[in-house]
């Protein structure tokens, strides 16, 4: 069981998940010549964020549960730009000309996690909408149609 990890400039890493997620991203940290106290995680290539980041256990809990065996997975660093604003850096160079869907992808997912943060912390807030409708005229049913005919017209 094994996964292609992409990184750099096209450097590719087949590795193994029957490993550690605490092993898995100190290995990848050594590779692309990361910080040893940089976020790293995985990016599959529809751009579904694979959150190893997140495993609440890396020492214990095995890789093989997060990834899928055979996939190809992009390498980024995750920057905590405060304590709920998060940032993607693709660590692929040029990530636009391999994957183009992929670097929108990543924007927007570190756009999404600012906005939600915006709306948590409540500097955004739904503003109600005023009805500016005006209200209905009675339409003519055919009683009153009548009605009005009888009446008007003299028999």
């Amino acid at each position: 069981m094994f996964v292609t990890v992409r990184y750099g400039a096209n450097c590719q890493e087949m590795v193994n998940l029957q490993c550690r997620v605490l092993i898995l991203t100190a290995h990848l940290k050594r590779k692309c010549q990361c910080r040893p106290e940089d976020c790293i995680d995985l990016l599959d290539e529809t751009g579904t964020l694979m959150n190893l980041s997140k495993v609440e256990n890396p020492a214990s809990e095995f890789a093989s549960k997060y990834l899928r065996e055979r996939e190809r997975y992009i390498l980024i660093r995750v920057v905590r730009e405060s304590s709920e604003a998060t940032c993607y850096e693709s660590l692929l160079e040029n990530l636009g000309k391999h994957y183009p869907d992929l670097a929108d992808q990543l924007q927007k997912l570190s756009a999404n996690t600012q906005m939600r943060d915006h709306w948590r912390r409540g500097s955004l807030q739904r503003r109600a909408q005023p009805l500016t409708s005006t209200p209905a005229r009675p339409r003519p049913t055919s009683q009153s149609k009548k009605s009005s005919e009888l009446k008007g017209t003299p028999r």
